[in-house]
C-alpha cells in the first residue's frame, strides 16, 4: 500500500485497487442450457397454457360485430345567410374537429338517444361499452362498430349510435339557433324603427337556419348483420396461449434453476470450487452392465483421464498418498477411489486401496471382498502388521486392498489413537500409490483426522452432478482450505454423456502381467521419481 506523507502524519493511499474482480455474467448459451435442462417444465407450462386458452375460448359466448359509417361535414348554411359560422368557437384544426366529433359519438347523451331508438332498458353505460369509433386517417369519416351477442343486435346498435349522433347534434344546433332567435325578439321590442327592419330580417333568416339544421353529419353506410363471429377465435387464442406459455415456462424454469441448490454441470462445480481444477467427469454408470463392461466404455476412459490428469497437477511425481473424499454421502467417492486404483494398477503401478470409511464401507465390496473381513479397524487396535491383512485382487495385478474391518463404535476416535500414520507409512513402503477412501467431510469427523496426518499428500474432492448441493460443496471446500492440505482437484460423477463421449477405445489398457513381489521394484512416485 502506498504511503502519502501529509505534514508529520503518514496516511495510507486509499485508492481502490484496479484488479477488483468483476461480477459474474451469464451468457445466452448458459440460459439456453438451463431451459434445455428444464425442458419438461417448460413443455408442461406451454401445454397447460394452450389447453387453458383454448378451453376458455371454446366456452366463451360468441360475439358478432357490425359497422356503420358517419360523414362529418358542415353544409355552410350559416355562412351563406350570415357570412360566418354561428356554431364555431374559433379557428380549429380539421383533425381536432373530427376527433371531437368522434368523442361525442360515444358520449352518454348520444347513448341515451341510441337507447331511445332501440327501445331498450339496457343501461346506457353497457351500450357505450359495446361500441367503438375509429376515425379515418385521410377523410372526415368515422366507423361506428358495435359488438353484441347476435348479428342483428350488433347492426341495430351500430346504426342507433350513428343515427343518435345526428339527432343529438341536430337538436343541439337547433337549440343554439333558437337562443339566437329569442335574443332578436327581445331586441325587437325596444329597437327604433330604423333597426327594427334589420332585426326582423335576421329573425326570418334564423328561422330558416333552424329548419335547415342537419347536425353536420350524415350516415353514409348503415350497418348490416354479419353471421361470422369475431370472437371467440380458438386458433388465435391457442397461439396466444403458446406465446404466453413459452414466456411463463421459461421464466419459471429460470426461477426454479436459480432456487435449486444442486450443482448440475461442470461449470457449476467450477464456480463453487474455483481454487482447484476439475480433473475428470465420470459418466453415469449403467446398472445393467458389469464392471468390465463399464470400464471398457466411456466410464473407463474417464478414469484413465483422471489418472493422466494427476500428471499435470503433480508434475514432480512426489505425491503418493491420495485421500478421496466428498461433501456428503452417495456422491460416488468410493467408486472413484476403486476405479482410480484400478486405472493406476493397469499401468504397472503397485497400488494399495485403503478403505478408511469405517461407517458405511462400500469400496472393498465393489472389488468382490466379502463384508466383515478383517481390515483397518482391526489393524489399529492390534499388533498385527499391514501385509497380514492386505487382500490382493486376483484379476487386478498390482492392486491390494485393506478393507475397513469390523465397524467400530466411534471411528474418529480410533483414527486419532496414533497408529493411523504408521499404517499409511507402511502402505507407502509396500506400494507406489496409496489410495485412501475416506468418509464424507461434513457429516463426520473422520476425514478431518486423516487430513492432519503428514503421510497424506493431498485430497481429491468428489461431487455428483444433479445431487451435490451448492452450499454443502462450498462448506467442504472451506474445510479443505482450513486444513492447509493440498487439493489436487475435483472429480464430478454421474455426468450425462454427450455426443463426443462415444469416442473412446473399446479395449481397456490393462495388460495381464506377472505380479511383482514386495520389494522387487524401487519406490517410485505416481509418474516418476520416488519420495526424497
Amino acid at each position: 500500500m502506498d504511503i502519502i506523507e501529509r505534514g508529520d502524519i503518514a496516511l495510507p493511499d486509499l485508492e481502490p485497487a484496479s484488479d477488483t474482480p468483476s461480477a459474474p455474467t451469464v451468457s445466452p448459451f448458459e440460459l439456453l442450457s438451463v431451459l434445455w435442462r428444464r425442458k419438461l417444465l417448460v413443455v408442461v407450462v406451454v401445454v397447460l397454457s394452450v389447453v387453458v386458452a383454448t378451453a376458455m375460448s371454446l366456452r366463451s359466448a360468441k360475439q358478432y360485430s357490425a359497422s356503420a359509417e358517419l360523414l362529418f361535414r358542415d353544409p355552410g348554411f350559416a355562412q351563406a345567410l350570415f357570412g360566418n359560422n354561428l356554431f364555431s368557437t374559433g379557428q380549429q384544426e380539421p383533425q381536432r374537429t373530427t376527433q371531437t366529433s368522434v368523442d361525442v359519438v360515444t358520449s352518454l347523451n348520444v347513448a341515451a338517444e341510441a337507447a331511445s331508438l332501440l327501445k331498450t332498458k339496457e343501461p346506457v353505460s353497457s351500450l357505450v361499452g359495446s361500441v367503438s369509433v375509429t376515425p379515418s386517417a385521410d377523410a372526415d369519416i368515422a366507423t361506428v362498430k358495435a359488438t353484441r351477442a347476435s348479428p342483428r343486435e350488433a347492426a341495430a346498435v351500430a346504426n342507433a349510435f350513428a343515427e343518435g349522433y345526428t339527432i343529438y347534434r341536430r337538436q343541439t344546433d337547433r337549440a343554439t339557433v333558437a337562443q339566437a332567435e329569442a335574443l332578436v325578439n327581445q331586441s325587437l321590442s325596444t329597437a327604433p324603427p330604423a333597426e327594427a327592419a334589420k332585426l326582423a330580417e335576421s329573425q326570418r333568416q334564423l328561422c330558416v337556419l333552424r329548419s335547415l339544421q342537419t347536425g353536420d353529419a350524415e350516415v353514409i353506410a348503415r350497418a348490416q348483420p354479419d353471421s361470422t363471429p369475431v370472437s371467440p377465435k380458438p386458433k388465435r387464442d391457442a397461439l396466444l396461449g403458446l406465446v404466453v406459455g413459452l414466456l411463463l415456462g421459461s421464466g419459471l424454469a429460470l426461477l426454479v434453476d436459480f432456487l435449486d441448490r444442486r450443482l448440475k454441470t461442470l461449470d457449476d462445480f467450477a464456480r463453487v470450487c474455483p481454487d482447484y481444477p476439475v480433473l475428470a467427469a465420470i459418466p453415469h454408470m449403467q446398472p445393467n452392465l458389469t464392471s468390465e463392461q463399464q470400464l471398457a466404455g466411456p466410464v473407463g476412459e474417464s478414469f484413465r483421464m483422471l489418472r493422466e490428469g494427476l500428471r499435470f497437477v503433480d508434475a514432480s511425481g512426489l505425491a503418493r498418498c491420495f485421500l478421496i473424499t466428498s461433501a456428503d454421502e452417495s456422491e460416488g467417492k468410493s467408486t472413484v477411489a476403486v476405479n482410480l486404483a484400478r486405472a493406476l494398477a493397469a499401468v504397472d503401478h503397485r497400488v494399495i486401496l485403503l478403505e478408511a470409511d469405517m461407517r458405511r464401507p462400500t469400496a472393498a465390496a465393489q472389488l468382490g471382498i466379502r463384508r466383515g473381513a478383517k481390515g483397518l479397524s482391526d489393524l489399529l487396535i492390534s499388533d498385527a502388521e499391514l501385509p497380514d491383512l492386505l487382500i490382493p485382487i486376483d484379476d487386478e495385478p498390482g492392486l491390494a486392498v485393506l478393507p475397513s474391518g469390523t465397524i467400530p463404535p466411534n471411528s474418529a476416535d480410533l483414527l486419532s489413537m496414533g497408529r493411523m500414520g504408521e499404517v499409511l507409512a507402511a502402505a507407502g513402503e509396500l506400494a507406489d500409490i496409496v489410495i485412501v477412501d475416506s468418509s464424507p467431510l461434513l457429516p463426520v469427523a473422520d476425514t478431518r483426522v486423516l487430513l492432519r496426518l503428514p503421510e497424506v499428500d493431498g485430497a481429491i474432492m468428489v461431487g455428483r452432478a444433479g445431487f451435490s448441493r451448492r452450499d454443502r460443496v462450498r462448506a467442504a471446500n472451506h474445510l479443505l482450505a482450513q486444513s492447509g492440505r493440498r487439493v489436487f482437484g475435483l472429480v464430478v460423477t454421474d455426468v450425462k454423456l454427450t455426443i463426443s463421449s462415444s469416442y473412446y477405445y473399446d479395449e481397456p489398457d490393462r495388460q495381464p502381467r506377472r505380479r511383482s513381489s514386495t520389494g522387487d521394484r524401487p519406490l517410485t512416485g505416481v509418474f516418476g521419481s520416488g519420495r526424497p
